[in-house]
């Protein structure tokens, strides 16, 4: 499907449930869309962007805090999840809602943003494998699909471990 005409804006309580429905149908599933009402109900949504067509909500992704062991002062943000409805998909509104993020997070002063995906498609984006700077996930080895944008040279003796909210290990 050729890329139509869209915007990129932030999220507003009134999308909620076209937000949630998008991101149940990108994944084919409520997991992801229920993360996200935990997500709201906890208050852990730092920065989020959503995409829409003539009013119709097609995209949605949200930013929402880590932390590192050991510590690291700053914002810290891990980016999941990126979803675009299944009419919309590979027409450019997952990088266009990821590099809007992305300016936000320069923009927000953030230090470290973490996430779990596709290599080759992340890599555009300026994420590399967080074991090039001995950043790893907390939960598994997860190899370069962890990838990370940092501010500076983060690389440590000891491995850091990025742990996402705990909403992302709540069963739906």
């Amino acid at each position: 499907m050729a890329a139509q005409a869209h915007s990129i804006r932030n999220v507003h309580d009134a999308d909620h449930d076209g937000v949630q429905a998008v991101v149940a149908a990108a994944f084919g599933q409520d997991d992801e869309a229920a993360l996200v009402g935990r997500l709201w109900a906890a208050d852990a949504i730092t920065i989020e962007r959503l995409a829409d067509i003539d009013g119709e909500i097609v995209g949605y992704c949200a930013f929402s805090p880590v932390i590192c062991a050991p510590a690291l002062d700053g914002v810290l943000l891990g980016l999941a999840p990126v979803a675009v409805a299944p009419d919309h998909q590979r027409t450019g509104l997952g990088a266009a809602m990821i590099k809007d993020g992305l300016k936000a997070c320069r923009e927000a002063g953030v230090r470290l943003l973490a996430v779990l995906g596709d290599p080759k498609y992340y890599t555009r984006f300026g994420f590399e494998p967080g074991a090039a700077k001995n950043i790893r996930w907390a939960v598994q080895d997860a190899g370069d699909a962890f990838r990370v944008i940092t501010d500076d040279d983060m690389i440590t003796a000891e491995p850091r471990l990025v742990h996402y909210h705990p909403a992302f290990d709540a069963v739906s």
